[in-house]
């Protein structure tokens, strides 16, 4: 099944990320038409359901006879398995992994964290126009995206894999000048690699850019790592 329509697609994306949650008519017709929306705008939302439930043809109930969307008072409901939607899979594997890793367990941390961004096949909803609604939910998957990344290398940290994780983490603090988190574990993983002067550098270059993009100072933990670099033997 292929859907090419802008909107129905649209429509489609907000209940599956809102899966076996309702979505009100009024939260479609913001994300369809945030300024100015036809005066018939129910009626087309309703016509975008109707459509969308022909397109599902026999796949649209599932092996218990429930049908997978279904109209609720003052909006609509899309029943799916949560495993179905890779945005839950994510979000479980990437809490998992934290989970793992705060209690000691940094190979099942990795593997859980590494699990996880493996199902990022690319920016998120990438080939759906996005109202409010989903670019707000764009931005905050990267956010969470991010932080996956972020704990799995401190995972793989903790497995004394510094050596391994110096490239990306250059390439990852080239790409995201301002997220402190990265030059952080690019100091830890050069300095253990037996790199003291290049990870001091690091340090040096994030103390640049807060200050000439922001006007602040590197955060504590950034100052007592380079204290603890400059004073280790």
């Amino acid at each position: 099944m292929q859907i090419t329509a802008a909107k129905m697609r649209q429509v489609l994306a907000m209940l599956a990320v809102n899966a076996n949650a309702m979505v009100s008519t009024d939260q479609l017709i913001d994300e369809l038409w945030p300024d100015n929306p036809p005066s018939t705008v129910k009626t087309i939302v309703q016509t975008y359901v109707y459509q969308l439930r022909k397109l599902f043809g026999e796949a649209s109930r599932s092996t218990k006879g429930t049908t997978l969307l279904t109209t609720r008072p003052g909006g609509y409901l899309l029943t799916v398995p949560r495993e179905n939607v890779d945005i839950f899979q994510f979000q479980d594997l990437m809490a998992r992994g934290r989970a793992a890793l705060r209690h000691g367990k940094s190979v099942n941390a990795a593997d859980l964290l590494r699990e996880s961004l493996a199902l990022w096949r690319g920016i998120v909803l990438a080939d759906v126009t996005m109202g409010p609604n989903l670019q707000g939910l764009s931005v905050y998957l990267e956010e969470q995206r991010l932080e996956a990344v972020s704990a799995r290398i401190e995972a793989d940290l903790a497995n004394n894999r510094h050596c391994e994780v110096v490239g990306e983490l250059r390439r990852l603090v080239a790409t995201h000048r301002l997220h402190e988190p990265f030059h952080i574990r690019l100091m830890q993983a050069l300095h253990r690699s037996g790199r003291r002067g290049e990870a001091l550098s690091v340090y040096h270059q994030l103390r640049g850019i807060l200050d000439q993009d922001l006007g602040l100072e590197p955060s504590f933990e950034a100052q007592q790592l380079q204290h603890d670099i400059l004073n280790s033997r």
